[in-house]
């Protein structure tokens, strides 16, 4: 019985002997030892075989947290400012072994203060994964997902569904067992036994199993708008058995680490399993499978509106000034395909001329998403010393599964560095750039401001607040210190739901004062509930 279930899970190569890998060389243990028997070993590890076959659902109840914009969203570029988190609370991952269907919920919460509150709403997120079809389910609604979408917060889509499904390792296990699943010779790395796999839908993945044979890690990569290209590894640490005194193993920590920084983008504590209890049904419907896939990445349609002689503010964000035979942008925030769009669009507003230099507002991922393909468009980057560290780091990174403009041209990296003030001028225009001084969202900031038609470009430091106000004073403050005549704001991040364009001086403060306003009352009522968050109190000189 025991060969039988082994050979109907694990297929005909199977060998059930492995070697002692503590007295193998490298070169040894990848000559003298079958794939399969180690996926067998892990298995073995992890109960035997027949518990694995009989497991037909997972569940894991949990908590979590992740690194907010994958580190990219610190104080500064340093890699030693402090990280900033997103709580994952209320988190359960549904492994539906049986049918390889895969089911993620949590609800998330910014650890720090946030402009809108969606960010603190603890929304419940419910994605699924049936095969090749990528779904959420919000309410009675179920919308089909992309196969791909890359966004300063997350990567998603089918494949990254599938490998979070394959961070469980029975599931992994499993997986690696299954006849379609093609394995590479082991390897050993760092004292582990490592295999590569390609399952049969195409995703890749390497397994790293410890010398009691118990999966380590899992490992893979994804496309990175900011970083070219991503791996995450996820460790699994704490193997307990949960199904009776002989159950099956499963970890009771999960940290996912990327290869920028070391960063642990994504850590799990898990409260409890159930192992084959009642499950939903995570089949996708008829109407969801049968609907389009939407497309991943789409590029919007560009716009534009003036903000004075020689400038536009692109409806995306992005800030047009115009020399004499160049363009000067600000801010270049959007993923590599409209990041492309965008700057023939650019070139398009400004009469062919090329352009020369991009102004970067700070280090937030969300406002260096179209650098790699900047520097791969040979623009020169103006910022202060420690963000461009930073973004040396990021241009830096090869993309070889996943090759973006800058990896299949690569292109030197070429900046300017400026302090306090930088002053861009010819016959035409004149563009001042200035450090931001203090804000306690981002140390670097920089803002541009367009003298003769006093006009300010900015990110973050004037419409931070959607809805609350966290940092208000940084406006007057370098208005006065630097005795600039503001008249209009063009913002990076419109708000939309007031002043979707081009802000007055008066619309500014309107947004300073209010959003101020609104942050103060939600402290109140939550220090009133005993709930202390961060960024209470609100500090201000003015408001």
């Amino acid at each position: 019985m025991r060969k039988t279930l082994a050979a109907s899970l694990f297929g005909t190569l199977l060998v059930f002997s492995l070697p002692a890998v503590s007295q193998q060389t490298g070169a040894a243990v990848a000559s003298s030892i079958q794939p399969a028997s180690v996926v067998q070993r892990a298995a073995s590890a992890m109960g035997g075989l027949e518990r694995l076959q009989a497991a037909n659902s997972i569940t894991l109840n949990g908590y979590g947290q992740y690194a907010y914009m994958w580190g990219g969203g610190r104080i500064d570029g340093s890699v030693h400012a402090p990280e900033k988190y997103i709580a994952a609370n209320a988190l359960s991952r549904v492994y539906d072994l049986k049918n390889g269907r895969f089911q993620a919920q949590e609800r998330r919460n910014m650890l720090f203060p946030f402009l809108e509150p969606f960010g603190h709403s603890f929304m419940l997120l419910d994605q699924r994964l049936d095969g090749d079809v990528a779904y959420d389910v919000n309410g009675q609604k179920v919308v089909r997902q992309a196969r791909r979408s890359e966004t300063p917060l997350w990567n998603d889509g089918v494949h990254m569904r599938r490998m979070w499904m394959m961070n469980n390792p029975a599931m992994l296990v499993r997986t690696m067992s299954a006849p379609a699943t093609r394995l590479s010779a082991p390897k050993q790395e760092n004292g582990l036994t490592v295999i590569d796999a390609t399952l049969a839908e195409g995703d890749k993945l390497s397994a790293g199993f410890q010398p009691d044979g118990l999966p380590a890690f899992v490992r893979w990569s994804d496309p990175h708008p900011n970083l070219g290209q991503v791996t995450f590894t996820t460790w699994f640490s704490g193997w307990v058995a949960w199904d009776g005194a002989d159950g099956i193993r499963l970890p009771l920590g999960y940290t996912t680490r990327l290869d920028w920084r070391n960063i642990e983008y994504f850590k799990v504590y898990v409260d409890s399993y159930k192992v084959n209890a009642p499950i939903p049904d995570l089949a996708a419907p008829a109407a969801t499978k049968a609907a389009a896939e939407p497309p991943s990445n789409p590029v919007r349609e560009l716009t534009s509106v003036p903000a004075g002689r020689g400038i536009w503010r692109i409806n995306n964000g992005t800030t047009v000034v115009e020399f004499s035979d160049h363009l000067v942008l600000f801010e270049l925030g959007v993923l590599p395909d409209e990041a492309k769009a965008t700057l023939a669009y650019a070139r398009k507003l400004g009469h062919g001329k090329p352009v020369r230099y991009l102004v970067a507002s700070h280090n937030h991922f969300d406002h260096t998403l179209g650098l790699r393909q900047a520097v791969a468009e040979g623009i020169t980057v103006i910022q202060r010393p420690t963000t461009l560290a930073q973004f040396q780091e990021t241009i830096k990174r090869p993309a070889l599964d996943y090759p973006d403009d800058l990896a299949r041209s690569p292109k030197p990296f070429k900046q300017k560095v400026m302090g306090d003030h930088l002053r861009l001028q010819d016959s035409t225009q004149t563009l001042d750039i200035y450090w931001g001084r203090q804000n306690g969202h981002m140390a670097d900031v920089v803002f541009a401001y367009a003298p003769e038609q006093k006009v300010m470009m900015e990110g973050d430091l004037v419409t931070a607040a959607y809805e609350w106000q966290n940092w208000p004073d940084t406006f007057r403050d370098v208005t006065a210190y630097y005795k600039l005549d503001v008249q209009k704001i063009s913002p990076v991040h419109s708000v939309w739901k007031a002043h979707p364009d081009v802000l007055t001086k008066a619309q500014a403060e309107e947004l300073l004062q209010g959003g101020t306003k609104r942050a103060r009352e939600r402290c109140a009522n939550e220090i009133g509930k005993g709930n202390y968050i961060p960024g209470c109190p609100i500090q201000s000189k003015y408001y």
